[in-house]
């Protein structure tokens, strides 16, 4: 099977929004939500920030801000958000807020329906620019599967 290339370009939607952003395929990041089962790729705030609602803004802002505001205050998550618990090689035990996505396209190739996309704390750039995503080592494998389209 073929490998996609390192870096990508990605395409995200999310509720009639649509961004994009250079795509780095990590071979370190295999978060998968234990809930939803699905893989998580994770993207800096400016890729979020095209796809989310303003009261979703003000969530993720706090969210940045101080992670562990989801802990605090009785609002509801935002629908389409969840909480995610990963490790890294420096801290273990941390959880990462994430918004459903409807579409995720790496390069020409359509890869995911209903992506998960976990939101970094961190700032990180990607090429020198601004919205970066870093993807799940299991989209390497996936760069064959096409989705039909109906052309009537």
């Amino acid at each position: 099977m073929s490998y996609l290339k390192i870096l990508t370009n990605v395409l995200l939607g999310r509720n009639s929004n649509i961004t994009h952003a250079i795509g780095y395929i990590d071979t370190g990041n295999s978060l998968k939500c234990s809930l939803t089962r699905r893989y998580v790729a994770v993207a800096n705030y400016a890729v979020i920030a095209s796809l989310i609602t303003c009261d979703e803004a003000a969530f993720v802002d706090r969210y940045i801000r101080d992670c562990a505001s989801i802990y605090k205050g009785n609002k509801p998550m935002p629908k389409g958000m969840h909480i995610i618990p990963y490790n890294t090689i420096c801290a273990n035990n941390q959880l990462m807020l994430a918004v459903d996505a409807d579409f995720m396209f790496v390069d020409d190739r359509y890869i995911e329906k209903k992506p998960l996309i976990g939101i970094s704390p961190a700032t990180f750039k990607i090429l020198h620019t601004d919205k970066c995503i870093l993807l799940n080592k299991k989209y390497m494998k996936r760069g064959k599967r096409h989705v039909k389209h109906n052309t009537r």
